[in-house]
C-alpha cells in the first residue's frame, strides 16, 4: 500500500464509521451527538472514531436497541468518545474500551465510576501502569512495601498514592525508610482489575 492509498483510506475512515453508526439501530443518536459536539476532532481523528464505532460493533450483545435508546447511555458514549479521541496511547485505549464495555453492563450506570476510573487512567503514565501490575490487590495489611525498602520505581509509587490507587500509610516508623509502605484502596483494587485482565 502506498501513501496515496493510506491517505484515501484514512481520509475514508469516518465515512466507514457513519455507514457502521447508521447500521446499528439507535446508535445514531448517540453517533448524532458526538458528531455534533466533537465533528472536527472526529475528522482529524477518524481512525479512532472508526476504532469506536468498531468496539460497538463487535459486541452486538452488550450494545442493545434498548441500552442504546437510553440517555444515560447516550451522555455516557459522547462522555467517552471524547476522552477516547484525545488518548495518544494505543494501550490506554483499549483500557477506556474496556472500562466501556462494563459501564454499558452495568446494571446501575448512574452510581458506575466511569468519569473516575477515566481520569485517573489519563493522569498514569506507562510505567505507572507497569507498576500496578505489581500490587497484590488481596493484600489487607499495612506493612507492605511493594518492591521492600528500596527506592525501585519509588515516583511511580507517589504517582499512584496521589491518584487515589494506593495509599501511603502515616504510621510512624523507627528509622529511615526508602519504599513508602502502602494499601490498595478500595477505588485502586477495581480499577487494578481493567489493567490486568
Amino acid at each position: 500500500m502506498d501513501d496515496k492509498d493510506r491517505k484515501l483510506l484514512k481520509d475514508s475512515a469516518l465515512i466507514i464509521a457513519d455507514g457502521i453508526a447508521s447500521s446499528i439501530p439507535a446508535l445514531n443518536i448517540a453517533w448524532g451527538l458526538s458528531k455534533a459536539l466533537y465533528g472536527a476532532g472526529m475528522k482529524l481523528r477518524q481512525e479512532k472514531a472508526l476504532e469506536w464505532v468498531e468496539m460497538v460493533q463487535n459486541n452486538p450483545s452488550i450494545f442493545t436497541k434498548q441500552l442504546l435508546e437510553q440517555p444515560e447511555f447516550q451522555d455516557g458514549f459522547v462522555f467517552v468518545l471524547e476522552k477516547y479521541l484525545t488518548e495518544r496511547n494505543i494501550q490506554k485505549r483499549k483500557y477506556f474500551q474496556s472500562i466501556f464495555l462494563d459501564y454499558s453492563q452495568a446494571k446501575n450506570r448512574d452510581s458506575f465510576p466511569m468519569e473516575k476510573l477515566f481520569h485517573t487512567l489519563s493522569q498514569l503514565n506507562e510505567s505507572d501502569i507497569l507498576v500496578l501490575k505489581d500490587v497484590d490487590i488481596s493484600r489487607q495489611d499495612r506493612n507492605y512495601q511493594l518492591y521492600g525498602d528500596t527506592d525501585k520505581n519509588i515516583t511511580n509509587i507517589y504517582n499512584l498514592i496521589t491518584a487515589g490507587v494506593l495509599h501511603n500509610d502515616p504510621t510512624p516508623r523507627v528509622g529511615p525508610i526508602i519504599g513508602p509502605f502502602i494499601w490498595v484502596s478500595d477505588f485502586g483494587k477495581e480499577f487494578i482489575k481493567y489493567l490486568i485482565n
